[in-house]
């Protein structure tokens, strides 16, 4: 990447702070490409899909047994298997019953060597309406409205402990606002508000 690339402009970035680029120029030969998925590994079938279409308000776009495993494709209500293609926001959950007693790591639990996928996202209009739905449906809240802990952000234990510098206040307003759950095989989930606040709002 050339260093004098406006949408990727040079550090060091202030901490606590957006950064932000202009809008890229529009690219002719990658006109049609958009993120149209992420996929995950599950265990029980029933359980993902009370969560992430019952809880979380996705429906089943199709259903498909591949053999050794089914794949289940989600996305918003009006998503139907002919506009897959052109959708944004789906999920593709893989259920390989050869897994059964492997365990999955989630991405944020360092120590377990799962340190690479993060977390899914779901903007809603009420976040602690939202965090209550969670709850009534029996599933975990990892990170409620209002805290701001590192121990609660998925970091190494080096950052956690203040050995590369303390966590940004910038950040931490922003962070208070959301909330963390956990998905029925362990992967966070991230409930952030429609508007986040400024700080001092």
């Amino acid at each position: 990447m050339q260093a004098n690339d406006p949408n990727f402009p040079a550090g060091p970035y202030p901490a606590g702070q957006h950064i932000l680029p202009p809008p890229r120029p529009s690219s002719p030969s990658t006109a049609g490409y958009r993120l149209n998925h992420l996929m995950l590994r599950i265990k029980d079938p029933e359980v993902s899909l009370r969560f992430y279409n019952d809880c979380f308000g996705l429906h089943t776009v199709f259903i498909f047994n591949a053999g050794p495993w089914t794949i289940y494709y989600l996305g918003p209500r009006d998503t139907q298997i002919s506009t897959l293609g052109t959708s944004k926001g789906l999920l593709e959950l893989y259920h390989i019953p050869a897994d059964k007693d492997l365990e999955y790591v989630n991405g944020n639990e360092y120590g377990k060597g799962g340190v690479g996928f993060g977390h899914l996202g779901f903007t809603v209009p009420d976040v602690e309406e939202a965090l209550e739905r969670v709850r009534r449906f029996g599933f975990e809240v990892i990170k409620p409205l209002g805290e701001d802990k590192e121990e609660g952000m998925g970091l190494p234990e080096e950052v956690v402990k203040g050995k590369e510098g303390k966590v940004a206040e910038g950040y931490k307003h922003v962070f208070r606002q959301l909330a963390f759950v956990r998905d029925p095989d362990g992967y966070w989930v991230e409930i952030v508000p429609q508007v986040v606040k400024s700080p001092g709002k």
